[in-house]
């Protein structure tokens, strides 16, 4: 009867903590520095990182693109700007990015580039602001 109890009692423990551990193990394992990050993966990221303040949203497109809308609190630096290397080199490396783009290519140029540079963890939204936008997340 004892025995039943326990039996009981662990599976009621220990299965709710497998069940937390599989759900979070997909989000754990598919992001790694220098890749592409989904939507719901970057929401994530920025909902984690909100009060780090190293931690960075960096957006690469132009003025003109950034003032139609942009993620909150992101700073804009073109990657189609001839200064745009000495301003990333202006950037701690240590730093966590998240690189955004409209579509996700100039992004994923730019964290090439930074990879190169020596930074240690960046980030590109796949598919840029749009579809970042496509899937009802905010901007301002």
């Amino acid at each position: 009867m004892q025995r039943q109890v326990k039996n009981k009692i662990a599976r009621a423990t220990i299965i709710p903590f497998l069940m937390v551990i599989v759900g979070w193990l997909p989000n754990c394992a598919s992001i790694h520095a220098f890749t592409n990050i989904s939507p719901e993966q970057a929401e994530a990221l920025i909902r984690r990182k909100a009060d780090n303040p190293h931690f960075v949203l960096l957006d690469v497109r132009t003025v003109k693109e950034f003032n139609t809308g942009h993620l909150a609190g992101a700073l804009n630096i073109d990657f189609m700007s001839p200064d745009f290397t000495d301003r990333i080199d202006e950037l701690d490396k240590s730093a966590t990015y998240l690189v955004y783009c409209l579509m996700g290519g100039r992004s994923a140029q730019a964290m090439k580039l930074m990879r190169e540079k020596g930074f240690k963890k960046v980030f590109n939204l796949e598919g840029g602001l749009k579809k970042w936008q496509a899937e009802s997340r905010p901007i301002e």
